[in-house]
């Protein structure tokens, strides 16, 4: 057993030891193959958009042999007649699956739910709040790079305010004990006490220098409340601004990621950059979590 609570709803869920489990267990599924698991049913609830996290979580499911069931929030659904999110979740959960993963966009109501559930659940994003997985599975891909968290200097680079990867990954990286920056124009940097630690730097070419580990975010528009545009020329994830990044350094982005936005695609095809590295261990990393919280369900 892994040993974290029975939902995995924010980093703040887990100790350092409960994190080197998961990872280890993911890199064992790398290293030797996925092991059956009982046939659960694992209902994959997304009330916002998704690629490579919903899609991981049942490539997953499929190879630990559970049984997933995947939900939408689109036109074939209920919602377009007017059900509320947070209704359409308790009728979800009414069927009883043995675990839920679910992404929503921040409804308080629908959180609600998700704190007071008796099925054990997963966060696969909830707005600007927690994305605890993608944390877990950049962590195993920093460790399969560079060997360790530990003393790495990780950069966010961009609209730091708006992403709950970040928010995560600051949480994760700084308890396994690595020194994270941010990168970002004033109003894109967050206040609040996650991130005092953090050193700031004005653009992604000063960071470079220090960093051992960059990681590009996409400029998530839809969260911003105005429409006034916004700079990227200077943390753009692009040759002239990471001419300073060091040769044994590493380039990451969650994705989406827009092109010529968030980065240079010719980026891709620096030997530093891990970017598919990153969906590929997302896989495992979901697969370590399913399995152990199947076994508790």
């Amino acid at each position: 057993m892994l040993g974290y609570p029975r939902s995995l709803a924010s980093v703040r869920d887990l100790q350092s030891q409960n994190i080197h489990k998961i990872i280890e267990q993911a890199f064992c599924f790398k290293k030797s193959g996925f092991t059956h698991v009982r046939e659960a049913v694992v209902l994959l609830a997304f009330f916002e958009p998704s690629t490579r996290t919903r899609t991981s979580f049942e490539m997953a499911a499929h190879r630990l042999g559970m049984k997933p069931v995947a939900f939408a929030a689109d036109h074939s659904t209920s919602l377009k007649k007017g059900e509320s999110l947070h209704e359409t979740l308790a009728n979800l959960l009414a069927m009883k699956p043995d675990l839920l993963v679910c992404r929503h966009g921040g409804d308080v109501r629908v959180a609600e739910i998700l704190r007071t559930c008796e099925v054990a659940w997963v966060n696969a994003g909830d707005g600007q709040g927690e994305h605890p997985t993608q944390a877990l599975l950049d962590a195993m891909t920093i460790i399969e790079r560079l060997d360790q968290i530990e003393g790495q200097r990780i950069v966010y680079v961009g609209d730091v305010l708006h992403s709950r990867v970040a928010r995560s990954g600051v949480l994760l990286f700084e308890m396994l004990g690595a020194e994270v920056a941010v990168a970002a124009p004033v109003e894109w940097v967050p206040k609040d006490g996650a991130w005092a630690k953090c050193k700031r730097f004005a653009s992604l070419a000063e960071a470079s220098e220090w960093a051992t580990v960059c990681i590009g975010l996409r400029i998530q528009k839809e969260r911003h409340a105005d429409n006034k545009s916004v700079p990227v020329q200077d943390y753009r994830l692009d040759r002239r601004n990471l001419a300073r990044l060091s040769s044994n350094a590493l380039i990451m982005h969650p994705g989406p990621f827009v092109a010529g936005e968030d980065l240079d695609e010719e980026i891709l095809s620096d030997p530093r950059c891990a970017i598919h590295d990153q969906v590929t261990n997302g896989v495992y990393v979901r697969a370590a979590i399913m399995a152990e919280m199947v076994g508790k369900a």
